[in-house]
């Protein structure tokens, strides 16, 4: 079946604007950083689903944490054990991969009043985005080095964007649609 505006010029160019919008939608940089902000959710989410840290599946790693959990230690003229600062490190790592999230879906509410200023925030927390991908890869495992690529990826897109913006251009621009 045949559209009937098909040789319709006006038509063809309000379907295009549409295409573009949704477009635009998805590649503009609040939505980015709005997406970077459930990613750092779902990080946090894989990050914590790992307790305790360890494994269990062969002797060695059972009597290593046991170890840590008997072995007592002075850190600060505090006592403590090594299972405590290492327990206690991975819930600190996870509180702050869940405030990273929240900040940055907050971030993505000022993009348009200072574009620039949140460009370079954004660019920093992608920076360390692209550091942790790298610690990842290199003493973790593949699934926090994949999302903190593409994190790294679309956060720098993002910044990239809203350094081109101006304050004034940024203003101009309509509410976005996720509030």
């Amino acid at each position: 079946m045949e559209n009937k505006n098909s040789g319709n010029p006006s038509s063809l160019m309000s379907e295009n604007k549409s295409n573009n919008s949704r477009v635009g939608f998805f590649t503009s940089p609040v939505t980015l950083i709005r997406l970077s902000s459930i990613l750092f959710v779902f990080l946090t989410i894989g990050h914590t689903s790992a307790y305790p840290w360890t494994s269990n599946n062969v002797p060695q790693e059972k009597q290593l944490a046991g170890s840590m959990k008997s072995v007592d230690l002075v850190f600060f003229g505090e006592r403590s054990s090594y299972w405590s600062l290492y327990f206690g490190w991975g819930l600190f790592v996870a509180v702050l991969l869940l405030t990273l999230a929240i900040i940055l879906w907050l971030l993505s509410d000022i993009a348009r009043l200072a574009p620039r200023r949140v460009g370079v925030i954004t660019g920093i927390i992608s920076a360390t985005c692209l550091v942790g991908a790298y610690f990842s890869f290199r003493f973790f495992y593949t699934p926090p080095f994949i999302m903190l690529s593409v994190m790294f990826v679309i956060l720098l897109t993002a910044a990239l964007q809203l350094q081109r913006q101006t304050y004034s251009t940024a203003a101009k621009q309509p509410m976005n649609a996720w509030v």
